[in-house]
This record gives C-alpha cells, structure tokens and sequence, in this order.
C-alpha cells in the first residue's frame, strides 16, 4: 500500500488509552504532495481498507479508532465497506470538509448507522454548530487560547462533544489541560520518563532486572536463569506455558533447567527480553508495553532496508529497550548501567552508534508522524513508500498475536 499510517493513541485523565486516531501521510510526501489530491477526490478510503485488513482487536485492542474521512467519501456508502464493529469507529471530518445541510444529513445517517462522528477544530468552531449535535469528539489543539473558548462554548451550548486535546507533549501541558476539566488527551507526554531522585527500584523489577542482565550475556549459566526466574510464581508459570507450548513439548518437562535445557539460549533470550520488559513496563501508561514492542519488531522488519539484516536480533533489542529510561524512570544513561544490552544497542540508544543510531532515530519520526522526514530517509535510502507500510504493518500484526495469543495444546511461542 502506498501510504504511511500509524495509530497514535487517546488518554483519559488516568493516562489510560481509550482509543486510537490514524494519522497518515499518501504516498511520498516529498513528491507530489503526498498524493494528497487523489486521496481528497477518492471514493474508496484506503483506512477503512487498513483497518479491515489488520482488524481493531489487532489494531486496537478492540479500543475505538478514528479514521480520516474525506468530503467525497462522507458521500458514499461507508456502512457497506466496514466491516470491524462500526460501534467502535468514529468517523474523523477534517478542515476540508464542507460544512454543508447535505453533510449534516450525512452524518445523520451514519450516526443511526452506529458510527461515531468526530471532527478537527475549525479556526471558527461556531460554524460546527448544526453538526455538533451528532458529533462525539472534536480534537483542538493545546494552546489555550483555542481550548477554553471551545469548551466553554460546547458547555454552553449543552452539546453532547467531548474535546480531545491534541500535541500535549508534556506532563505539565498535560496537568493543565485536566485543571481545565477536559476528559481525552493525545501527543507525546507519555513518553518522557519522569525520573525521581528518590526513586526506589522494587523488589519484583530488581528480579527481572537479575534475569535481563543473566540473558543478555554471551554465554550464560542456565541454572543462574532457572534460579531467577523461580523467584517469581508468575514468570515461571508464563515461561513453563511457553516452553509446553513449543517445538520441545514432547518431551516431559521436569523442572524450570530442563526445560531451560530444552528450549536453548537463543529462544530463551528472546522469551526473556519481550515478557520481562512487558512486565517492567506494567507501572508505566499501558501504551508503553505496546511501543517497545512495535518498535522492536519494526527496527527488526527495516534491517533490510537499512542494510542490517544480520544485526536483526541486536535491531530487535534496541527497539525493546527503548523505553528503559520511561520504565525505571531515570535517564537512558543511568537505565543502561542498570540492564545489560550489547554495546553497539547500548551505543544507539546514547546516540553513538551511527548505523543503529539511525534505524533508531527513523522510527522515532515514523511514531511522530514526521511523514517529510521519513520520506527523505526513504528516498535517500533507495526504499519505497510500499516497504515502509510493510514492514510496520507487520509489526502491528505480529503485536497483536502476541497480546492476544492463548495457550493450548497447539500454542505457539514468543
């Protein structure tokens, strides 16, 4: 598909996500301007088609999400390309939209269709009154001054809309958005790591701390990982489930170092790096287990493109640690004194290393949607529009196995 697209997600005022909006660039945004013409003019919605393809339990988690309507398209049938939950897409009107009486019978009709409705702030938001009504959300930007005449004019007015703020990219931005008594937030707040002097590290986090470190050498002890592992109930249950559910479980497993024994080194860092750093990651926003894990499996999907593809593992790694700093809450410096990581990973994540640093430095301007960046690497890089889509289509994909995936007698292992 010859687009760039990632979900970003939508927070409460408990941080925890209650839903995704696309953001999307059409084809190169260098050339041609993103094709956003033929997008605008389209009958068909290539997100309804993305979202389709990969499904919102996938893509989501069954959350809601948000999907860019252009004016042609609020035109035609939409209830009849849909086929996700249409309870949970909200329909997503932005600036081009006409704010027309044909419209508003429009978005009538996909309202008692079961749609949500949502739009982008207008510089003249009076203008949205006949729609508002019928609309769920609209998303402002952060600035005061756009924010408070807004939702004083929604309370006013008694309208059923609830404001997201958008490009909140701080705690602090974020605290006074709350004290203005909105609900949803989105941007980047979330992850920057909010570090604490008086920081106490706890006991179960010292325990996988032990085990990433144990793994992460290049030839490490199995009774040492069986030994760490077995102080946690819980993470000796997930890796014996794990072990029973591979390639291995014909064998009868008698404890946690044969079954150690049994799976090897290899597969055993693996497991070991992705449920540990998911678990270390459960005090932080939710949102952060699901970008370290994306941005793992993507920096693994671009080895290729960036002509890394025997350093795919180590790739893998930096992708998952990225987030160290947010979860230990101090600096990425500190966190890597902390954990273990392979020096060219650890180089990266400083910002040393020049050929990891740059895969690294890549998907950081994918997530935020840096869609003229991303396509000047693309096109310094000899890569495609196409490559790019596939290979972070792919991590979402494989993320969404791994979040919903069930033991049994047929599993299959991280």
């Amino acid at each position: 598909m010859d687009m760039l697209v990632v979900p970003k997600p939508i927070f409460s005022r408990s941080k925890t996500v209650k839903g995704y909006y696309l953001s999307f660039q059409t084809g190169n945004a260098l050339l041609e301007e993103g094709k956003t013409f033929a997008y605008e003019n389209s009958i068909s919605s290539p997100f309804i088609e993305f979202v389709n393809q990969i499904g919102l339990e996938v893509l989501t988690n069954n959350l809601p999400i948000f999907i860019p309507v252009s004016n042609v398209q609020l035109a035609t049938n939409l209830e009849e390309v849909c086929t996700v939950d249409r309870t949970r897409v909200a329909l997503l009107l932005g600036r081009r939209v006409d704010l027309s009486a044909a419209n508003i019978e429009r978005v009538k009709y996909f309202k008692e269709q079961g749609f949500m409705v949502a739009f982008i702030h207008k510089d003249d938001y009076r203008a949205l009154d006949p729609f508002l009504p019928y609309t769920d959300f609209i998303f402002s930007g952060s600035e005061t001054s756009s924010v408070m005449p807004l939702l004083g004019h929604i309370r006013q007015k008694h309208f059923p809309t609830k404001v997201i703020a958008r490009k909140i990219t701080s705690e602090q931005i974020f605290e006074k958005m709350m004290a203005f008594g909105l609900e949803y937030f989105a941007g980047s707040f979330y992850m920057h790591p909010q570090i604490s002097k008086d920081r106490r590290v706890s006991p179960l986090k010292i325990n996988y701390i032990h085990l990433l470190n144990q793994v992460n050498q290049e030839d490490f002890d199995l009774d040492k990982f069986a030994g760490i592992v077995q102080r946690d109930t819980a993470l000796a249950i997930q890796f014996l489930k794990m072990v029973n559910s591979s390639s291995v479980r014909a064998n009868k497993i008698t404890n946690l170092r044969h079954a150690a024994v049994l799976l090897g080194q290899r597969e055993i860092k693996k497991w070991a790096t992705t449920a540990v750093t998911s678990s270390l990651a459960q005090e932080s926003p939710g949102e952060i287990t699901r970008v370290s894990m994306l941005r793992a499996k993507f920096c693994e999907n671009l080895a290729g493109l960036f002509e890394l593809a025997v350093q795919k593992e180590n790739l893998f790694l930096m992708g998952l640690f990225s987030v160290l700093d947010i979860i230990l809450e101090t600096t990425m410096e500190d966190a890597l004194n902390t954990v273990r990581v392979p020096d060219r990973v650890r180089d990266a994540l400083l910002m040393k290393e020049p050929s990891f640093g740059e895969v690294y430095e890549f998907i950081r301007l994918y997530e935020k949607a840096d869609w003229v960046e991303v396509s000047r690497t693309a096109l310094m890089k000899g890569f495609s529009i196409a490559d790019i889509f596939n290979a972070y289509n792919s991590a979402l994909t494989w993320y969404g196995q791994m979040i919903h995936m069930e033991i049994d007698e047929n599993g299959v292992s991280l």
